[in-house]
């Protein structure tokens, strides 16, 4: 809503000066880290570029020591073996974005879970709303990613699953 006692200008748009203000009060907000919003637009623009290759290896990393799969089966379950292999420091798109959807629906259960370990072996665990299969197993696809964080919105506000 426009403030009433600013008189506007011809021909400039009298609600730009709103959206300026909101924009700036935003932007004042606390730490931008623990925004899951900005953080989904971070890991988009990261994924749009490429993300590194040992980023994704320390975050599958962290998958794997919660669960009993040994890393490189870990691995090869979301980033095919040829893909990883190819790949020089950089993952391409598809990798990049498969690593960006594990990172975000990690950083959700953690918020969920409280700690990294829980939250990981939640992920590992075959789960009777996905039909016995994992929610990491899922997480290859934008649709199973979806799925997966439908899941854990439940779980969040104490739906039942």
């Amino acid at each position: 809503m426009a403030d009433p006692h600013v008189v506007p200008v011809p021909g400039q748009d009298p609600l730009a000066g709103e959206w300026e203000k909101h924009r700036v009060l935003r932007s004042r907000k606390g730490s931008k880290r623990n925004d899951p919003v900005q953080s989904l637009v971070t890991l988009t623009r990261e994924a749009h570029r490429g993300i590194a290759k040992a980023e994704a290896a320390k975050l599958i990393s962290k998958i794997a020591d919660a669960t009993s799969m040994p890393l490189g089966r870990v691995r090869a379950e979301l980033i095919p073996d040829s893909t990883w292999k190819r790949a020089g420091k950089t993952l391409g798109p598809q990798a990049s974005e498969t690593t960006a959807r594990l990172n975000h629906i990690f950083a959700f259960a953690q918020r969920i879970w409280g700690n990294e370990r829980d939250a990981a072996e939640w992920l590992g665990a075959p789960h009777t709303e996905l039909e016995g299969a994992t929610p990491f197993s899922l997480l290859r696809t934008e649709s199973g990613g979806r799925v997966v964080e439908a899941l854990l919105g439940a779980v969040e506000y104490g739906f039942p699953v």
